[in-house]
């Protein structure tokens, strides 16, 4: 019975998108480490993921195990010294705060675009404007 190929052992993430968990990173570590006879590149071409990201992965899984294979969520802070980032954070959703309420103010709305996320602000027409401050006015 001859034995089946490295290959054949190809694993299928869960996940429809190529983002892998730790977890998963780890079995195909596992599964690349068991197969000494198989070539990274063929590997990697099997199981849908880059080379560099591989070896990225093995470096952190080798020094740090498990743990090295999270994504970082924090990323590098571009402000300089002595600036609170949750401070200026803040102060940036104010500042957009402002910006969209002066636009709602000059009749612009904004009209969501068809995956759901935020549109455009586009003028509203004074005929409408009006009609739909009076319906707000007779509801109340």
């Amino acid at each position: 019975m001859e034995s089946p190929s490295p290959l054949s052992e190809r694993w299928e993430p869960a996940m429809s998108n190529n983002i892998l968990n730790p977890l998963e990173k780890e079995l195909l570590i596992r599964l690349y480490r068991s197969n000494p006879d198989i070539k990274l590149s063929d590997f990697c071409r099997a199981n849908n993921v880059s080379e560099a990201a591989f070896k990225t992965w093995l470096k952190k899984y080798g020094a740090e195990g498990l743990s090295g294979l999270y994504r970082s969520k924090k990323t590098p802070s571009l402000l300089p010294e002595g600036v609170d980032e949750t401070e200026e954070t803040l102060r940036r959703e104010l500042i957009k705060t402002r910006i969209e309420l002066e636009r709602l103010k000059k009749g612009y709305i904004r009209i969501p675009r068809e995956d759901g996320t935020p549109g455009e602000f586009v003028p509203v027409s004074e005929k409408s404007a009006r009609s739909s401050r009076r319906s707000r006015r007779s509801s109340l």
